[in-house]
């Protein structure tokens, strides 16, 4: 069987350390990487873990498991697939952050890889998507990275609490349920809202200003019954 192993690399204006972070806590990730939408922490045993990852890929939302090894001290995170698609049978990796004094450090992203039957047009698909793929997420990590690291302070979270009369399931449905918000709340005027995997949703939404103009939004949504909804705005008003 053919191996093939592969490597890219893109230096960036961020110390090591705080690269290294922004990419071991996954967290961070939706905010960083416009694609993740979600990312879920399956199960943490020291050094290593699991993490199921919602992102969207040509528009489309997907979702899978990863297998991961942190080595804070060396600065690396390897990777693998837990089910390669076809016609990949094998995929793993690893990230690989190196410092180019106090405030920038040199990112390399390895790749191995072998295809079914180790048939050669299979591989040579695999090669270009793994080329243009790692050279499109080292760019995007550089932007990302950069700017979060120049915007960290700037960067606010916040919360908001209200107490319903009612349970837990009534309004997890009520939020879940958002093809009724045009005949429930007022501001809305249309929604269009798309499930094609059951709990991975797409929401469109036009809501109406005081002014009377009208706003379009979009945002993908996970939901987790009857408790959690996490959802990502692509489309702001």
């Amino acid at each position: 069987m053919t191996t093939r192993e592969v490597e890219h690399e893109i230096t960036i204006a961020a110390p090591a350390p705080a690269v290294y972070r922004l990419l071991a806590e996954v967290t961070n990730w939706p905010r960083i990487f416009p694609p993740t939408i979600h990312v879920d922490q399956v199960d943490r045993n020291g050094s290593e873990e699991r993490i199921r990852i919602w992102a969207t890929a040509n528009g489309e939302a997907k979702n899978w498991t990863s297998r991961r090894t942190l080595d804070p001290e060396g600065l690396r995170i390897t990777f693998r697939q837990e089910i390669p698609a076809p016609p990949i049978a094998a995929m793993g990796g690893t990230w690989i952050i190196e410092p180019l004094g106090d405030d920038a450090s040199r990112v390399r992203l390895l790749h191995d890889y072998r295809a079914i039957d180790d048939d050669p047009h299979d591989l040579l698909w695999i090669d270009q998507a793994v080329d243009r793929n790692s050279r499109s997420e080292l760019d995007a990590l550089k932007k990302n990275v950069e700017l979060a690291h120049a915007a960290e302070e700037a960067t606010f979270s916040f919360e908001d609490t209200v107490l319903v009369d009612g349970s837990a399931k009534d309004v997890y449905a009520f939020l879940n349920e958002a093809h009724l918000w045009p005949e429930r709340l007022p501001h809305v005027s249309t929604v269009r809202l798309h499930e094609d995997t059951p709990g991975l949703q797409t929401l469109e939404m036009d809501t109406r200003a005081k002014d009377g103009s009208l706003h379009t939004t979009k945002s993908y949504r996970v939901t987790f019954p009857h408790h959690r909804i996490a959802y990502k705005q692509t489309t702001l008003p």
